[in-house]
Order: structure tokens, then C-alpha cells, then sequence
């Protein structure tokens, strides 16, 4: 889970928990065992929520997008090799380590031992290297 997720996930939790229990609180004045209820409902809601975050980020492709990105930004990149083909098919040049990338319609960019590589034109491929 990101850290994003986990804060979300925290707060959500808090004010279930927090509702369940000053809800069970209140009830258990009257009747004991319905505020003891009250209180594992919200217990029983706050492990629905995190069974979701992590089916989430976990099981869909955004999810898993969003971690890879966080795991990017934190870790100084990702290994990865980028190749930049002419519109021909040959291989102009191929770049090969830990970085980021950043593309837009114009052209990609990274910066890899220290310096800036501007690609503008041709075609690009983008590949994450196996741990």
C-alpha cells in the first residue's frame, strides 16, 4: 500500500473506531451487550476497509501503477534500459540503469550518472530490467 493509502486508511479507521466506541459507549449505559456489539461492528468495518486498500493496490492495474510510482520516487527510480530506434528501425542508442523517466508530447526525459538526456523524435522504448 502506499503511504498515501496507509494515511487514508488510518484516518478512515480512526473515525470508524472512534464512532464505534464512543456509539458503543453511549449504548452500553442501557444495554451492554448492544454496545459491545456497536463496538465490533466498527472493528468488523475497519478490517473491511483494509482488506479493500489492500485488494486494491494489490489487484488492479492502477493500484499497482500508483505503488510502482511511489516505489520510484522514493527509491531513486527504477532499473530500467531505454533504447531510442529511428523511424527505420535501427537502433540509434540504448541507455541502461536506475532512473526516471518523464515523457510528454514533445519528448522524454531522464537523468542518468549525473547528467540530462533529452530525447525528441524517434521511437522509444521504455523497459523495466528484472530484480
Amino acid at each position: 500500500m502506499t503511504i498515501g493509502g496507509w494515511i487514508l486508511f488510518g484516518f478512515l479507521a480512526l473515525c470508524v473506531l472512534g464512532f464505534a466506541i464512543y456509539l458503543g459507549a453511549t449504548i452500553m449505559e442501557d444495554n451492554k451487550i448492544r454496545g459491545i456489539a456497536a463496538i465490533i461492528v466498527g472493528l468488523a468495518i475497519t478490517i473491511g476497509m483494509y482488506a479493500g486498500f489492500h485488494w486494491y493496490y494489490s489487484s488492479t492495474a492502477s493500484g499497482q501503477r500508483a505503488f510502482k510510482s511511489q516505489e520510484s520516487n522514493l527509491g531513486g527510480g527504477i532499473e530500467r534500459t531505454v533504447t531510442v530506434y529511428g523511424y527505420n528501425g535501427e537502433e540509434i542508442q540504448s541507455w541502461t540503469g536506475k532512473f526516471d523517466v518523464t515523457e510528454s508530447d514533445q519528448e522524454t526525459y531522464f537523468d542518468i550518472d549525473g547528467k540530462r538526456v533529452i530525447i525528441q523524435g524517434g521511437i522509444i522504448i521504455n523497459e523495466e530490467n528484472e530484480k
